[in-house]
């Protein structure tokens, strides 16, 4: 059984999408653990929360997941982050982007959320597009809730996705969370309090980035 997030299968597909610091306890993750080198997005997981997944290039893309203490990587229920370094798309289409006005994070962005309205099994909640920046890094955010996904999900799941446009790279980070009964949280659209979502927004709007031109060396 995949029980990775819905959303995370679409990010795998999109070619126009294609960091993090190490933190205690990452001993226990999967994968294959490596510091990375070159530009790096700098944001920190909710407070907690443990690195449970590390694989890719040091010197190219890769993927790092984060999970709460108590929850196991093919079976989470509370909630999960993961992080995605990518490369930018070929010259061609990044002049046929900037030739539209807009940035490759909008563009990417709104595909990836298009993709997840129509896959989706039940009804798709969508979050409304913000585009902008955050310590000067374009950004654009935007998520959703799918009321019906699977096994792995038997009553929905909700993520929070945010695109960055670094000098050289790309960098993709979801939040996800999953209702732990069927009536939990109905009272909200996501399926999410507010604070629990403002949680992830204000982590991703705490991001920084390192180790690129221009940006300082990053930490060990």
């Amino acid at each position: 059984m995949n029980c990775r997030p819905l959303i995370r299968h679409l990010l795998a597909t999109c070619a126009a999408l294609l960091m993090l610091a190490p933190v205690p306890g990452y001993a226990e993750a999967e994968g294959r653990l490596f510091q990375p080198v070159g530009e790096n997005l700098m944001i920190a997981p909710p407070p907690g929360w443990r690195l449970a997944y590390m694989n890719g290039d040091p010197e190219g893309d890769y993927v790092v997941d984060f999970l709460p203490a108590n929850e196991a990587h093919d079976s989470w229920r509370e909630g999960y982050m993961g992080v995605q370094r990518r490369s930018f798309p070929d010259a061609g289409l990044l002049a046929n982007i900037r030739a539209r006005n807009v940035t490759v994070p909008q563009v990417a962005l709104s595909e990836v959320m298009q993709g997840a309205q129509r896959n989706c099994p039940g009804r798709f909640v969508p979050m409304s597009q913000k585009d902008g920046s955050t310590n000067n890094i374009p950004l654009s955010v935007s998520g959703g809730f799918c009321d019906r996904v699977g096994p792995s999900a038997p009553y929905g799941e909700g993520t929070v996705l945010a695109v960055y446009q670094g000098k050289e790279r790309l960098f993709v980070v979801q939040f996800s969370w999953r209702p732990p009964t069927e009536n939990a949280l109905k009272q909200y659209p996501y399926r999410i309090s507010p604070a629990g979502l403002q949680q992830f927004l204000d982590l991703l709007n705490a991001a920084t980035l390192c180790g690129g031109p221009d940006e300082g060396k990053c930490p060990n």
